[in-house]
């Protein structure tokens, strides 16, 4: 088979727009996806839906902005919140509304084909598949993103015949799920996924005991949907500039609000009262002390510490409904027969378990050794003990910059916290290996987590293209190295460990990508709106565009 120019591993919704920002650049280039399910979408795909499943940001805030996206049946949503199938039909006519060389996108997927071993020869990279496959490329692009595999806890068991599913194949298990044979459910987990799962079962009517267990980071603590006129969600309200700097954020240089908000004493104080007040709503709706039940879903942090456990109240009646459910605070011991003890001592019959219990954050198709040397995470049994050290003392020059710049992040609160799964991704930009800075043949899209996640994928795939095209200006070797640790060292101090989901940094996160690009980052022209009115996907309108004409030399050939 002859070289192909660019391979995207993943078809969700990274893979579709950096295949789609490829070829407005090189409309003639073989461009060639690999999905490894039977259908687009990533979580969003027809095989991943299920039928509770809801968006947790509106319809004008999650499409790309070169795409918008329709706004669904207000009959349907809930504070402009949506069910998911909407956006599964968005992604597949969002694949075929191009020709690129007389092929849409979706042309260009190859299904049902896990990728299950990467090498590079030489200057061309070698994908391989389980269906026995090879292909070679110039250009690659690893678009899983952060749910493509599941963290799946390995529990004692003997004789033990409930099926044991991750949150990961809901969808496939609906069927067995609102079965007859299923009557109690245990779920295992704190993640939003676990308040989807619960949601989901209760629709079956469904008895469900829900584990969470005492020694990680608890249970999430959904977001109210509503919003203070004259917003319409709270969607509204974190997709703003002055929010966002209520952050202390890296990836933005300082200005009058940030040091104000986390320099001065004041600031900090006025900043720690908003945070303590939307913490506070949050919780009161709740209603955490209404049963024992509902005492156990507490969070054990405030919502100003979150990350990974962020999340939004998206379906009407959520509370009642979790409120329902048997909720434990417990560890998993064992499993046997029908039977899971817990360590409390306390046994749960159950006819089937469900773990919402998140993702690992490595990438099983890349040998160890080529894993360390792009800087993937990989399991910290497999970390080289020398290269840990040398990071981490990076990290801590990195970390004292962190802390003379916010100093409010000088003293963490302790709290419980999970053993790390994996060591730290050390992408540049969360995109890019610092060992293929010269070569500029690979890039890593969707390794953070974010609300508009969409648009962050819009941004990212540009600055890929960018990066691929040799247009795109990068600091030499240990200039990006040191960016990597203050990254690291941040996301430490500022989500108590190795958080990989920006939700009130964002915003700040794609308008780093956009300057790296040259492009403008104010992109509602200055003044009041810049900080008070919310960033939709229609203000990152053009961006390809703009950098197209920045850099002049590239053709759209493209037909509608």
């Amino acid at each position: 088979m002859a070289t192909i120019n660019l391979i995207i591993v993943g078809a969700g919704p990274f893979g579709l727009i950096a295949a789609h920002t490829w070829l407005k650049l090189n409309p003639k280039d073989n461009v060639v996806v690999l999905e490894a399910g039977p259908d687009l979408g990533g979580v969003w795909s027809k095989s991943r839906v299920y039928p509770t499943m809801m968006t947790q940001t509106p319809a004008d805030m999650l499409g790309y902005s070169c795409y918008p996206m329709p706004t669904p049946p207000k009959e349907e949503s809930f504070y402009d919140l949506f069910p998911g199938h909407h956006v599964t039909s968005y992604l597949e006519a969002f694949s075929m509304h191009k020709v690129f060389a007389g092929r849409t996108i979706k042309d260009r997927v190859i299904f049902d084909s896990p990728v299950s071993n990467i090498t590079k020869e030489k200057n061309l990279w070698s994908v391989e598949t389980s269906t026995g496959k090879k292909f070679t490329c110039k250009k690659l692009i690893i678009a899983t993103g952060l749910t493509s595999t599941p963290n799946t806890p390995k529990f004692p068991t003997k004789d033990f015949t409930p099926p044991i599913i991750h949150t990961r194949n809901l969808a496939a298990n609906t069927t067995l799920l609102s079965s007859p044979d299923i009557k109690s459910v245990l779920v295992i987990g704190g993640s939003k996924s676990a308040f989807d799962t619960v949601v989901l079962l209760s629709s079956f009517q469904k008895s469900i005991t829900w584990a969470i267990r005492t020694s990680g980071q608890g249970p999430s603590l959904p977001a109210n949907p509503d919003a203070p006129w004259p917003l319409s969600n709270s969607h509204e309200i974190i997709s703003t500039r002055l929010v966002s700097k209520m952050s202390p954020c890296i990836f933005e240089p300082l200005d009058a609000f940030t040091r104000f908000f986390h320099c001065n004493c004041i600031g900090i104080k006025i900043v720690d009262s908003i945070w303590s007040s939307i913490d506070g709503m949050w919780r009161k709706t709740a209603g955490y002390e209404r049963n024992e039940s509902m005492r156990n879903l507490k969070p054990d942090r405030p919502v100003f510490w979150f990350s990974d456990g962020a999340a939004v109240y998206n379906k009407e009646g959520l509370w009642d409904i979790v409120a329902k459910a048997d909720v434990l605070r417990d560890d998993v011991v064992s499993m046997e027969g029908r039977e899971v003890l817990l360590k409390s001592g306390k046994r749960v019959e159950c006819d089937a378990v469900i773990t919402a219990t998140g993702w690992l954050n490595c990438y099983p198709f890349f040998k160890n050794d080529l894993a360390k040397e792009l800087g993937l995470p990989v399991l910290p049994s497999n970390a080289n003990v020398k290269d840990i050290e040398a990071w981490e003392s990076r990290i801590t020059q990195a970390d004292k910059i962190v802390t003379d710049t916010f100093p409010r992040l000088k003293v963490q609160p302790k709290y419980p916290d999970h053993a790390a799964k994996s060591t730290p991704s050390r992408l540049y930009r969360s995109i890019i290996p610092v060992t293929d800075r010269e070569d500029r043949s690979i890039a890593f899209l969707g390794t953070i987590g974010t609300t508009q996640s969409f648009l962050v994928a819009e941004a990212q795939a540009l600055w890929a293209a960018a990066y691929f095209c040799g247009d795109l200006p990068l600091p030499d070797e240990e200039a990006m190295k040191d960016d990597i640790a203050l990254a690291t060292a941040w996301r430490r101090r500022r989500f108590l460990g190795d958080g990989y989901t920006f939700i009130f940094e964002q915003l700040p996160y794609m308008f780093m990508l956009l300057r790296d690009l040259g492009l403008n980052d104010l992109r509602k022209g200055g003044g009041w709106r810049e900080i008070l009115s919310p960033y939709k996907s229609a203000d990152f309108k053009g961006i390809l565009e703009e950098w197209k004409s920045k850099n002049g030399k590239y053709e759209d050939n493209a037909a509608e």
